[in-house]
């Protein structure tokens, strides 16, 4: 073949600017693959072009017509199955030459036809190209440059159509990300996939449970439990989020969230206590609600607690759950346990309260001894902040009650919270009263010998989890 058996310099560059306006398609434009089609009919000079995907071809799979194109649409073509198989078994591109029709000698057409293969090779489709040897188009057979700009068009809808299945897969898993994370963190996770590996981290970790829900649950109908633990939880959630934190799970009347993963979060206790006491806030407004069915509040217990964990997918392959895992997990949900018999909504942890700013007020209610933990565990009351001074002289009084008892001097603590009791019930004085006359009494009941010397233990044990 000579130069000037080829196109000329300005076919070359109508053919390669057409090309390269297709790739700068959007792929997922309904209009993509008609384009495609058009292109191989006006600018490569086809009578008529098919673009087909195909599906499962190996196994008997059918193919599918995605775009046609053609200069007389009231011929009736067909593609041919034969041409088709062919590709199948032998992927790659096929054409008609000149000599081809010349030797061959009825043929009234020419065909051509490039396979689109995905990533690895593998087919998934293809664009069908026909040249009839009448008609306006007085052409014989198709020439070899043809067949290759067919073969860059395929390769290009490839590019398409891999690009196409990416942007799915990646909005997918962006979709399946926002149901449990904020756009922010869901976005981390999809650009930086590895931190569902597992890294160490510090968070800090809620837990939160209604109480005596299960009782209340027996006595309701069940679409109406239904309904109310769905309106507690929509509260719970969106304080949650409000305070950028992660939902790791729900279970039954409760939730586990975190904060300072994946992303940093330098004021994460700030973040925690904040939620814990929105979430004290809103079942306030739900509990009004729900009152004239229900009978009573509802009550709500919190435990916080700040430590170093492995984060990453706590689920499965097919069921991501981006959580924690370690000691610091059951450590957090210990003190959530403690609420009940502390007779305090909420619980935080002295890791947790050395982090906290100025925002907060804490009282330290005790050293407790959880279940199932060894080492005792400092446990602190939080609060807003206030100005009032009737509320600061409550704290001090509780405090120095506490410091009375872990003296072993009960009687003084009974003395102090009498009144405390009375006054104001976010302060666990009863708690601490009924501790103080407990030791109390069983230091009279001690034998004589033991001159009230015995050992005071002034751990608290809590005895639920």
């Amino acid at each position: 073949m000579t130069l000037t058996d080829g196109p000329s310099s300005r076919t070359w560059s109508r053919w390669l600017s057409a090309i390269a306006q297709l790739q700068r398609a959007s792929a997922d434009s309904p209009a993509f693959f008609a384009d495609a089609a058009r292109f191989a009919v006006d600018t490569i000079g086809f009578d008529f072009t098919w673009v087909l995907s195909c599906e499962n071809q190996s196994e008997g799979g059918s193919w599918i017509e995605l775009a046609t194109d053609g200069i007389d649409s009231s011929q009736e073509v067909e593609t041919d199955p034969t041409i088709l198989a062919m590709l199948v078994e032998n992927p790659v591109t096929h054409f008609q030459t000149n000599s081809e029709d010349e030797s061959g000698g009825s043929e009234s057409h020419s065909i051509a036809i490039a396979p689109v293969l995905d990533s690895s090779g593998g087919l998934i489709g293809c664009v069908y190209g026909l040249r009839h040897h009448s008609g306006e188009n007085r052409r014989r057979g198709i020439r070899p440059f043809e067949a290759r700009m067919l073969q860059v068009l395929a390769e290009s809808l490839a590019v398409g159509i891999s690009r196409i299945k990416q942007e799915t897969a990646a909005a997918r898993s962006l979709a399946l990300l926002e149901q449990a994370f904020s756009p922010t963190v869901a976005g981390h996770i999809q650009r930086h996939p590895e931190c569902l590996a597992g890294q160490l981290r510090e968070v800090t970790l809620l837990f939160s449970d209604l109480r005596g829900f299960t009782s209340l649950a027996e006595s309701l109908p069940p679409d109406k439990c239904y309904r109310l633990l769905g309106d507690v939880m929509e509260v719970f959630t969106a304080a949650v989020i409000e305070h950028a934190g992660i939902i790791v799970d729900y279970f039954g009347d409760g939730l586990l969230a975190m904060w300072n993963a994946p992303l940093d979060q330098s004021e994460q206790a700030d973040l925690a206590c904040g939620t814990a006491l929105a979430m004290s806030d809103t079942l306030t407004h739900v509990s009004e609600k729900w009152l004239p069915t229900i009978q009573a509040p509802l009550e709500l217990g919190i435990g916080i607690h700040t430590g170093e964990v492995l984060v990453g997918n706590a689920g499965t392959q097919s069921r991501l759950k981006y959580g924690p895992r370690g000691s610091n997990v059951n450590l957090a949900s210990r003190v959530q346990g403690a609420t009940k018999q502390l007779e305090t909504p909420v619980l935080i942890t002295g890791a947790t309260q050395k982090k906290l700013t100025n925002k907060f007020l804490t009282l330290r209610v005790c050293t407790a001894r959880l279940p199932g933990l060894e080492k005792p565990v400092e446990l602190f009351a939080v609060y807003p902040p206030s100005s009032l001074a009737e509320r600061m002289r409550h704290l001090e009084q509780y405090t120095q009650a506490l410091q009375n008892y872990e003296a072993g001097e009960f009687a003084q603590v009974e003395a102090l919270l009498s009144e405390l009791v009375k006054l104001d019930s976010s302060l666990p004085a009863r708690f601490l009263a009924n501790q103080a006359t407990a030791m109390r009494q069983a230091e009279i009941g001690r034998r004589a010998s033991d001159n009230g010397t015995g050992n005071r233990d002034s751990v608290v044990d809590i005895l639920e989890k």
